[in-house]
């Protein structure tokens, strides 16, 4: 009776059926005449079986699976162990092709009843079916899918063309283990594996037909003792944003709506702080040139919200304006009230701040370049963007435009920003797409729920506090992010905006909705109350320079975005905390630069490229 320890892989690019060329869909195992078992005239068969999990064949392919894994991997504390892959990756199947001929089967069972009958079966080969090419693309051997699972397991970028299996590589390495020419040449990531003591299980020398190994349904979660992806990591502000006991909703250089007291205004998020454990903002509102406003202070993420919570209002100067761009208004005339209608309100204020808001929603612009990826040419990579009103990061989530009734996210790995000579930008985010699953529980006890390690941290845990909520109310529901699509590519187009929080967000902007679905154990996504990017927007798709480029005239000349735990300590000091620091004073326009110039007060924040890779000043690469 030997122990085996079980190693579980997280991720998976398996799928039970896949397109053809002529669009149509075809399961991906066996055809239904390769599973006939019918015999000929002859007495003879030829046919494909599933193997259980529990049969001698499935749980050899996964001792030697463990085996490969802990001898790259393990180091000398796991040498005096033995492995086994608990399961293979989800959308992997393994089938046995047998051939032999039945009265000859039936005589050798009558003579040796009890033995293996191996020797009976003209051929007794296992294939293991799931590769998303189809089912003609299946591995023949243990140490044929060990590349692939080694890829699955453990590189960052989760991109095929680093797998140097037979099937993603044809050209690829004949000995799995050697990872030497062609397989360096990949440039194949490793992070250091984390193994942890997970409780062995015990598995008998088998014989045919016994019940071998036989998991608990569901499976009991184990520690991660397979290789963790981790998505780079850049500054200490992204890493701020990653973390689930980060303070903040909203980020420096965001668009929010804020609580003007009266109403409600648009303003930049100018920087973020805490006082008494609490966020605080300090907020520079949205304007015309000629009216530009003071900064305010906002103690209380209550008095705020999402730009794309909300949809844009219409401008009060009657519709004259509505799809002007911002930079084509006259603003001189506006606020003179040459256009105002006589009797009708007009807030020529507002009206600067909602055209502003729709430019800067069909904005983006990139920083933060990740000089340690592989670039084709033409190709950039970068660490963050501001995408429209919002400021993501690589590592996090995106929600996603589909045209179901689904909550798809895409997880980042990578920003990919290719460019022109004649200027031209295309931006592409490559990761794993996840779809939100709800279904009747499968587990008895929380002590049984599985870790998501391959989600981000932020995203793991509000999955567990919507799952704790449905378990104390006992409803017999359970939540899961279920991936959809590694390795996916994604446009611009496709982005809908930054996911949030259930538990974050939803009580601000409907707290009475949500306390009344808390009472019932429910939690509805975030994604449900919001907006998606340049909804209901005319203004055409733009990359601009930097966040100041985007801003432009909508705030004062010399206003800076914090660069909060990256940027001097001094920088991100409120003015309450440091009297000498005046609110900003109106500009008047005579005295602002002309477009797409600069003074020399703010041009540390301009062109930072060079010095540390333009965290707020990016240039497009020409």
């Amino acid at each position: 009776m030997a122990p085996y320890f079980p190693l579980i892989c997280h991720r998976t690019d398996g799928q039970f059926e896949v397109a053809t060329r002529n669009g149509a869909k075809e399961v991906n195992q066996p055809t239904a005449e390769q599973m006939n078992d019918t015999p000929d005239a002859n007495g003879n068969v030829d046919c494909y079986k599933k193997l259980e999990i529990d049969e001698a064949k499935h749980v050899d392919w996964r001792r030697k699976l463990g085996g490969m894994l802990m001898h790259l991997l393990g180091g000398k504390e796991h040498a005096d162990r033995n492995y086994i892959l608990r399961e293979f990756p989800d959308g992997y199947v393994l089938w046995e092709h047998v051939k032999y001929n039945v009265a000859k089967a039936a005589a050798e069972s009558k003579k040796e009843k009890g033995k293996h009958a191996a020797g009976v079966f003209e051929r007794q080969d296992a294939y293991l079916y799931g590769h998303p090419q189809g089912r003609k693309k299946r591995f023949r051997s243990p140490a044929d899918f060990f590349p692939h699972l080694l890829w699955l397991m453990t590189d960052q970028e989760g991109d095929p063309m680093n797998c140097s299996c037979k099937i993603c590589s044809p050209d690829g390495d004949e000995d799995p283990t050697a990872f030497s020419g062609k397989s360096e040449a990949k440039n194949l990531k490793l992070n250091p594996p984390t193994l942890s003591a997970a409780p062995p299980q015990t598995i008998p020398n088998y014989a045919p037909s016994s019940s071998i190994f036989t998991p608990s349904a569901p499976p009991a979660p184990l520690p991660q003792a397979a290789v963790q992806v981790s998505p780079p990591t850049g500054s200490k502000e992204q890493a701020a944003d990653a973390s689930p006991s980060g303070k903040y909703i909203y980020r420096p250089g965001e668009l929010v709506w804020f609580n003007n007291i009266a109403n409600w205004r648009l303003g930049v998020v100018a920087k973020r702080g805490l006082k008494n454990n609490k966020p605080r903002y300090l907020i520079q509102p949205l304007s015309n040139p000629h009216q530009q406003q003071n900064y305010q202070l906002k103690d209380d993420e209550n008095l705020l919200r999402p730009w794309l919570a909300w949809s844009t209002p219409e401008t009060t100067v009657v519709k004259l304006f509505n799809n002007v761009p911002f930079d084509q208004v006259p603003w001189d005339r506006v606020v003179r009230s040459e256009f105002d209608q006589p009797g009708k309100d007009s807030d020529h204020i507002v009206d600067g701040s909602i055209l502003a808001a729709k430019v800067i929603d069909a904005s983006y612009s990139l920083f933060e370049r990740n000089e340690k990826a592989l670039v084709s040419p033409g190709e950039v990579h970068y660490m963050g963007m501001f995408l429209g009103a919002e400021k993501i990061w690589v590592g996090e989530p995106v929600r996603l435009r589909v045209t179901t009734s689904d909550y798809v996210v895409l997880i980042i790995h990578k920003l990919v920003e290719k460019t022109t000579p004649q200027g031209g930008s295309t931006v592409t985010f490559v990761g794993d797409v996840y779809k939100f699953v709800e279904m009747p529980t499968p587990y008895k006890n929380p002590s049984d729920w599985p870790n998501n390690p391959d989600l981000p941290p932020r995203m793991s845990n509000d999955l567990r506090y919507r799952n704790e909520v449905a378990h104390l109310a006992r409803t017999g529901m359970w939540y899961e992010w279920r991936l959809l699509e590694p390795a996916a590519r994604k446009s611009l187009a496709d982005i809908k905006g930054r996911w949030y929080e259930t538990r974050t967000l939803v009580p601000i902007i409907h707290p009475a909705e949500f306390q009344a679905d808390l009472e019932k154990g429910r939690t509805k996504d975030a994604d449900k109350y919001m907006n998606g990017r340049r909804d209901n927007n005319a203004v055409p798709e733009q990359r601009k320079k930097n966040r100041k480029d985007t801003l432009d005239q909508a705030v004062p000349m010399n206003f800076k975005v914090s660069r909060g735990l990256d940027g001097p300590p001094a920088d991100d000091a409120f003015p309450d905390e440091q009297p000498q620091v005046q609110p900003q004073q109106q500009q008047p326009q005579q005295q602002r630069p002309q477009q797409g110039t600069f003074n020399n007060g703010i041009s540390q924040y301009m062109n930072l490229d060079q010095a540390d890779h333009g965290y707020y000043g990016s240039e497009m690469q020409q």
